[in-house]
């Protein structure tokens, strides 16, 4: 019996790690949308929508059709109407794989053609299942879900569009909301609507000031970090910066400190010189309004801090709190 239950343990020790679906960040003027998708039940799909994002094929398309009550689409065209054309094969029609058209699911749109299906996709807004297939229709296939941004979802669908029947302009909407990319994530990405003030609620005089943004000729994004102090009647400055991809979920940066003085500098002026170096902090957030921050400081020692939201800068949405 030993010997058996040594085999199980063995056996079940060797067993590979089940791999996380994907997913992927589409980063909207209106809010960010995170999508998991299927490849279990869809993987000739998921395979093909992947290739797009990882192109870069979706940055700067519209969500160019806006359906109410039923469906949001985008993946071919931009914001002054003009086509981008797949880049790829039509792929087969999937959508006899078990998932449903309900709400918060993504799918391939297509033609009349059930095999034609390329790079756009929609976002169904409600229990579209009358989408699935069935003896008269090859359906449409779904292959993800929305798992964070439902609200920005919505808050597209409820955009008002042309009412154009027959039109080519028929459901684009007045101010068509703009994929800025779409990015493979592992989590809740870093975004540029993470640049602001943020504080710890359990200790008062401690906080950061956060920008996160593309660097000056695009060579990819930046994390800039500020962590002030007011304890101890004086305040205690550490800023940091790092480069990272989009869709990252954390960014680790360098920390410099400055020890500052009894009179001070102004709540978003650091002083300017006498930095030395004073270890890393990680950056990561649950959401647009809450993140851990994660230090690790020689002589100071490691540790977290839980971080919410103090002000955001003006013009940036985000409704994933």
């Amino acid at each position: 019996m030993r010997q058996i239950a040594i085999l199980i343990l063995l056996a079940t020790c060797s067993l590979p790690a089940q791999a996380q679906n994907p997913h992927v960040w589409l980063d909207t003027d209106m809010g960010p949308i995170i999508l998991e998708l299927d490849e279990a039940a869809a993987p000739v799909t998921v395979e093909n929508f992947l290739r797009y994002v990882d192109d870069g094929f979706y940055d700067g398309l519209v969500f160019h059709r806006i359906a109410e009550e039923f469906v949001i689409q985008g993946g071919g065209f931009d914001s002054n109407r003009q086509r981008r054309d797949p880049t790829y094969e039509p792929i087969v029609n999937e959508a006899d794989n078990g998932l449903s058209n309900l709400p918060g699911t993504i799918a391939m749109a297509r033609t009349s053609e059930p095999d034609s299906a390329t790079s756009q996709f929609f976002i169904n807004l409600e229990d579209n299942s009358d989408l699935d297939p069935d003896n008269e229709s090859a359906g449409y296939a779904v292959f993800g879900e929305v798992v964070i941004g439902m609200e920005t979802v919505e808050a597209i669908g409820a955009l008002n569009a042309i009412n154009a029947q027959g039109s080519a302009l028929h459901q684009w909407p007045f101010n068509p909301p703009v994929i800025e990319r779409a990015v493979r994530t592992d989590g809740f990405p870093l975004m540029a609507d993470h640049s602001g003030s943020w504080f710890d609620p359990a200790n008062d005089g401690v906080g950061f000031n956060v920008e996160i943004a593309n660097r000056v000729g695009g060579e990819g994004p930046i994390a800039l970090v500020y962590w002030y102090n007011f304890e101890e009647q004086r305040q205690f400055w550490l800023l940091g910066q790092s480069s990272f991809n989009w869709g990252d979920s954390e960014v680790t940066v360098d920390l410099l400190s400055n020890p500052g003085d009894e009179g001070g500098t102004g709540f978003q002026s650091p002083p300017e010189s006498e930095f030395t170096n004073f270890g890393t902090l990680t950056l990561r957030f649950d959401d647009c309004a809450n993140g851990t921050f994660s230090y690790d400081m020689p002589g100071y020692g490691t540790g977290d801090i839980d971080i919410t939201r103090l002000s955001r800068p003006e013009g940036f949405d985000c409704r994933a709190e």
